[in-house]
């Protein structure tokens, strides 16, 4: 009589235990970055000088005591800090201070949509462009295209935003008048072309030299001479050199991502976009408490949601990071 066959238990590989403990150990280390975050940007806005209920004529010292009350702002600090933590454990971000009628959360479904897609938008074009001009610029290292892709790259990066915006109103709204210079009107294509364009083109500069200065030096490797030794098409040749001279630009995939998907404060307010950069510029200056630090923890959740992705991705890239 013979047994029926025992089911197959596969074990999981010794690079899979490898890559979920990296996973983990980041993942607690980015849990304990977000609360010195948040524990520090509490504190500071609350030890800086004024308050949110300053204005140029004196509020009644009643009323005053009374808005205190009602806020939870004549608690102790220790105090006011572990009910803020026990709001975020449950969702909440709090009231905002200055615009009274509405919370914090409230203002960022409004805010936050139109911030993410102009960011996604801009990451795209800049993704596509940076890599592209980092191709030319790597194949042809000492020819023209290499060149003006460095030329490209020096200015782009030199001339900050706040030049570039004007420039771009300037030439493509007044002069062409191609393009609106300002305002959101609902997400129309016509008043994305620029603030994107703004956004993504000094990143772009900044992936395009990275990805060339990489991937001149991984091709001039003995294992891509090899490669060419025995004779492969190019484009498998390149596409061996691409994953190692990825690995620059993908460290700086973490920030860059998360400072275009939460909007520029200098964008958004020279294109009249309604973003929640204008919002944390009109908190920071009001003293607007908790507008300013829910704007904190949603840059410091998707810096580090973004560099542990990429952590984890560099781990997939280079299986050293994996060992260490």
């Amino acid at each position: 009589m013979t047994l029926p066959p025992r089911p197959l238990v596969t074990k999981p590989s010794k690079e899979a235990l490898l890559m979920l403990r990296h996973s983990l150990a980041r993942l607690a280390a980015s849990a304990a970055t977000l609360f010195a975050v948040v524990a520090i940007t509490f504190f500071l806005m609350h030890l800086a000088p004024g308050g949110p209920f300053d204005t140029e004529r004196a509020i009644d010292p009643r009323t005053l005591q009374h808005l205190k009350v009602l806020y939870g702002l004549d608690r102790p600090l220790p105090q006011q800090f572990g009910l803020y933590l026990w709001g975020l454990l449950h969702g909440d971000l709090g009231p905002s201070l200055r615009w009274r009628d509405f919370s914090v959360a409230e203002l960022f479904a409004r805010a936050l949509p139109v911030s993410l897609t102009l960011g996604i938008e801009a990451l795209v074009v800049a993704l596509i462009g940076g890599i592209g001009l980092g191709l030319i610029a790597a194949v042809r290292r000492h020819g023209l295209a290499a060149r003006a892709v460095g030329a490209f790259a020096l200015l782009a990066i030199a001339v900050p935003n706040f030049v570039i915006a004007p420039l771009l109103q300037l030439v493509f709204g007044l002069s062409l008048r191609a393009l609106p210079v300002g305002g959101w009107n609902e997400g129309a294509w016509q008043n994305q072309v620029l603030p994107v364009a703004t956004l993504a083109v000094p990143q772009m500069a900044v992936i395009a030299r990275l990805l060339a200065a990489s991937l001149g030096d991984v091709l001039g490797t003995p294992s891509i001479r090899t490669l060419r030794a025995f004779g492969l098409p190019a484009r498998t040749v390149y596409a061996h050199a691409m994953r190692g001279a990825f690995l620059p630009v993908l460290s700086y995939l973490g920030p860059m991502a998360a400072n275009l998907l939460t909007g520029s404060v200098v964008v958004e307010t020279v294109f009249g976009i309604p973003g929640i950069g204008r919002y944390f510029v009109t908190a920071a200056l009001g003293r607007d408490y908790t507008l300013v630090l829910g704007t904190v923890i949603i840059v410091a959740c998707l810096v580090i949601l973004f560099n542990l992705l990429v952590d984890v991705l560099y781990g997939w890239f280079d299986p050293r990071v994996r060992h260490e």
